[in-house]
């Protein structure tokens, strides 16, 4: 009988070691099925992609991807369409449109890089947050050379968008980036306290008015003599980030406001 309880031993630690692997084996399984009945799609035209690819872009769409590089305007980071010696201001920056110190984006908003974003916005999709974020990450780093950054602060949505949406983009992008760059994130000063209607259609004073007043301030001591990164998806006409800008400058006393987004509209 003694002489049966080494093999006994053995047997129970067997039996457990395979027992505290079930999680992971179930999990594993768990995963494969799902990739089964729901295999993984391009964010940009929805095509099925290979089980392997960890891009969330299908080649196609990759090669189309239009990525903002010089020459483009030093202030706002709207690119040219033909080389140039030197950058100059474009017209709007000469009229001192824009409240913020600097802009830039990482593409522009078309093709399979709008869709990505609509997919990730509208579709639910906030998986994508970790390849936006990771485009992201290259001009984060340009503007944190440039500028000295001490928080990230992404557009707010207004609490009833949060709810319809289920999450803010900006936020999701904001966490991401700010722990690749090591910088803190700083979710609770900027409110949107106005409910807006969408954006999208409107002309560039229509847009003004309507996110005119729609944000304020809570706890500005948190923003007072800082050098902040605000982060959104897409600049459009600017006038959403003017309005963060202005509340950030004139009611905080913020000392530099550089904007980030993941794409802009660029003029045909």
């Amino acid at each position: 009988m003694g002489s049966n309880k080494p093999n006994l031993r053995r047997a129970t630690a067997h039996i457990q070691k395979w027992a505290h692997r079930l999680p992971d084996l179930a999990a594993g399984l768990v995963q494969e099925l799902v990739l089964f009945i729901y295999p993984p799609t391009c964010a940009g035209c929805g095509q099925p992609l290979h089980s392997d690819q960890s891009e969330p872009l299908c080649p196609d769409c990759l090669r189309t991807l239009e990525l903002i590089s010089e020459p483009y305007c030093p202030v706002c980071g709207v690119p040219y369409s033909t080389e140039i010696p030197n950058p100059h201001l474009c017209g709007d920056c000469l009229g001192g449109i824009h409240y913020f110190d600097r802009a830039r984006s990482t593409g522009c908003y078309r093709g399979s890089l709008r869709e990505v974003l609509h997919r990730f916005k509208y579709g639910g999709r906030s998986s994508l947050a970790r390849p936006l974020a990771q485009m992201l990450t290259a001009p984060g780093k340009h503007l944190s050379q440039l500028h000295k950054i001490d928080c990230i602060i992404p557009v707010p949505l207004h609490p009833r968008r949060l709810r319809q949406r289920g999450f803010n983009q900006a936020s999701l992008l904001a966490r991401r980036l700010g722990s690749a760059l090591k910088i803190p994130v700083n979710y609770g000063s900027l409110k949107r306290y106005r409910w807006t209607e969408p954006q999208t259609g409107l002309s560039r004073r229509q847009r003004a008015a309507n996110v005119k007043g729609a944000f304020s301030l809570k706890a500005a001591e948190r923003v007072r003599g800082k050098g902040i990164l605000l982060l959104d998806d897409v600049l459009t006409t600017g006038e959403t980030v003017n309005q963060c800008v202005r509340v950030l400058k004139k009611d905080g006393g913020a000392k530099e406001v550089v904007v980030l987004t993941v794409a802009r509209t660029v003029a045909m």
